[in-house]
């Protein structure tokens, strides 16, 4: 029975930027079975806005965010009604502002005149004008899509008016409130950079990631008999078991869909922005690490090795590791999120208890398994070796330093493996996502995002956190301080023994709060900003309050959040921490500035102990406390 060629497969590829037919990752280029159709709470937002009354509807991200996608979602039927064949000739034909696009037959609507990419415009001034005249006509609404920095650039130019004007002062209101529209609800602004690919939707089953996997690899039919079904290679190739993996496996399926969700939701709380063009390209690596059904065959064609090679391309060593047919600057530049996951690898991470099974005991996973079998080399033959069974087998007796290498190169790639495996079953449950990934303070910060702290335990984290923020300023103060102390900027870190405090701000005054309900206004508003788009809280705000109406806000993503915890033990890694570290310093210099008492007396930390000095009648006193 010959090798059979899967189109899905071949559709696959042509969303790796490493292929030559990368094109279908661009919206303009997408065609026939490419076209995806990628329901976001961003679409359902425009939509309702402009059945609302809205005439302007600004989309802005970086590039890769779906504003093209958007464009011709609302000229399909989430707005206008067309035909997708006829709504794809619209977004090439009529997308450049230049006329409005009306409504199908039957359908009550405004007709929509779009511009998808601003930047198209020279100088910025033509395109501020174009804003402008779409405040004069009622009987349509305009949608721009442009980066921040092009946005900026428009109106601040020339060409701004009364149209533009508004526009900014929107803009800066939905950064300082969240808010995402005008007092009169006729401009929006949909700010895609705050979107989240793993974030959950209330109307939708589960994350845009996890419904384009299930999607992808979910449909029986493009890997059934006329695909797979029909192959010689189907039992050995690693495209199909990746397919087998998150698919066919019932509540294992699950459990590693599950971790693919949480995964990227550490990784977007770390202060990574995924986009959406990058998380279909890393879909797509996933399921295929790069080769398509004839890259197969002609590994295993011909009386090749069928077994032992195919590890490097399961999904969850594809996710920290590249494989040997694509090396890692190339991944990492085709999909900069790479990058940061592999700082994310389970297969790094040594857990006794775990290792104890997986490693010596071998009593975890079925033996025979196609992505646990590994070619090793024991003594001066290379041989394939079951992983399931433990790592025993892949010790023998080397003769030579080139043996030895060997040996301890394959024994390090099925633990590592091995480890990912663990991680992505689930093997041992007792533990959090967080903490299995190296976060010991990671389960504190999910719950002051969810609020489900209650208010002895939020005092009890407040209290780290003031001592950690203590312990970064050179502070040798317990947990249990209610006074957060402020160095003078000065003299900050120039002993760890002595230091001069600048301001004492009582802990009352600190507080610790999600993201979205930071902002200073909008939370039960329709148009609000977490409403905007699939939306997670990926920082926490540590607010001071400074009297008469005046906030100071640090934002604390997950490591910048562990680097403060963590420090509350009374030691930091300041090389491992040294942005997170100097952002904090910053932020608590410029507290100390903004001292406004004026006192006779200085305080001072010195051995363990605050001290206030005072200058009387010329003689210097020191108290302590």
């Amino acid at each position: 029975m010959p090798a059979s060629i899967n189109s899905h497969v071949t559709r696959l590829h042509r969303f790796l930027p490493f292929s030559a037919a990368h094109d279908q990752i661009y919206e303009e280029y997408q065609t026939g079975e490419d076209n995806l159709d990628l329901a976001t709470v961003a679409i359902q937002y425009a939509a309702e806005a402009i059945k609302a009354g809205a005439r302007c509807i600004v989309l802005t991200g970086d590039a890769g965010h779906g504003k093209t996608h958007m464009c011709r979602r609302l000229v399909e039927t989430d707005l206008l009604g067309h035909h997708p064949e006829r709504a794809r000739r619209y977004l090439l034909e009529s997308c450049d502002g230049s006329t409005a696009i009306p409504p199908a037959s039957g359908v009550d609507c405004v007709a929509l005149r779009i511009h998808k990419d601003l930047s198209e415009i020279q100088p910025p001034s033509r395109a501020a004008q174009l804003i402008e005249a779409s405040g004069a006509i009622t009987s349509e609404a305009l949608v721009v899509c442009a980066n921040e920095g092009r946005l900026r650039a428009i109106i601040s130019s020339d060409g701004a008016g009364p149209a533009c004007r508004s526009i900014a002062e929107l803009f800066n209101e939905s950064i300082e409130r969240g808010v995402t529209a005008s007092s009169d609800s006729r401009i929006h602004i949909v700010n895609l950079n705050y979107q989240s690919v793993a974030a959950h939707s209330d109307a939708r089953r589960g994350s845009l990631l996890r419904r384009v996997l299930a999607s992808w690899v979910g449909d029986g039919r493009r890997w059934g008999e006329r695909s797979c079904g029909t192959c010689v290679h189907e039992l050995d190739c690693p495209i199909r078991r990746n397919r087998a993996l998150l698919a066919e496996h019932g509540a294992e399926s699950e459990s590693r869909l599950n971790r693919l969700e949480e995964i990227f939701l550490v990784l977007e709380r770390l202060g990574n922005v995924v986009t959406i063009r990058e998380m279909l390209m890393l879909v797509s690596y996933l399921i295929t690490g790069g080769m398509t059904c004839t890259d197969v065959d002609k590994r295993l064609a011909g009386g090749g090795q069928r077994t032992g090679w195919q590890h490097a391309w399961t999904f969850y060593n594809l996710l920290f590791q590249s494989p040997p047919n694509l090396p890692a600057d190339r991944t990492d530049k085709g999909i900069p999120v790479l990058a940061a996951l592999r700082r994310l690898d389970p297969g790094a991470i040594a857990v006794r208890r775990v290792d104890e099974k997986i490693l010596n005991r071998g009593e975890v996973f079925e033996p025979g398994q196609q992505d646990l079998q590994f070619l090793a080399g024991v003594g001066s033959r290379v041989t394939v070796v079951d992983a399931a069974l433990g790592i025993d087998d892949f010790n023998g007796n080397p003769q030579t330093r080139a043996e030895m290498n060997r040996e301890a190169e394959a024994t390090g790639l099925a633990v590592a493996a091995l480890r990912r495996r663990a991680f992505f079953d689930d093997i041992e449950g007792v533990e959090s996502v967080m903490v299995k990934l190296g976060f010991k303070y990671g389960d504190v910060f999910l719950k002051l995002l969810e609020g489900q702290l209650q208010p002895h335990e939020r005092v009890r984290i407040k209290n780290i956190i003031i001592a950690g923020l203590h312990a970064i300023q050179g502070l040798r103060i317990g947990r249990t301080e209610t006074m957060l102390y402020l160095v003078d900027p000065a003299f900050g870190k120039a002993s760890a023994d002595a230091a001069i405090v600048a301001r004492q701000i009582p802990s009352s005054r600190v507080n610790l709060q999600p993201a979205s309900s930071a902002w200073l206004g909008g939370p039960d508003s329709r148009w609000f900003m977490p409403r905007s788009v699939d939306w997670i809280d990926r920082s926490v705000i540590l607010r001071v309050d400074e009297r008469l109406g005046v906030l100071k806000d640090l934002p604390l993503d997950l490591l910048s959040f562990e680097c403060v915890a963590r420090a509350a033990s009374g030691y930091v890694s300041e090389e491992f921490y040294a942005n997170e570290i100097r952002r904090v310093r910053t932020f608590l210099g410029q507290l100390a500035e903004g001292a406004t008492e004026d006192s006779a007396q200085i305080t001072v930390f010195m051995r363990g102990q605050l001290q206030n000095v005072s200058l009387d009648q010329g003689v210097i006193q020191v108290g302590g406390e």
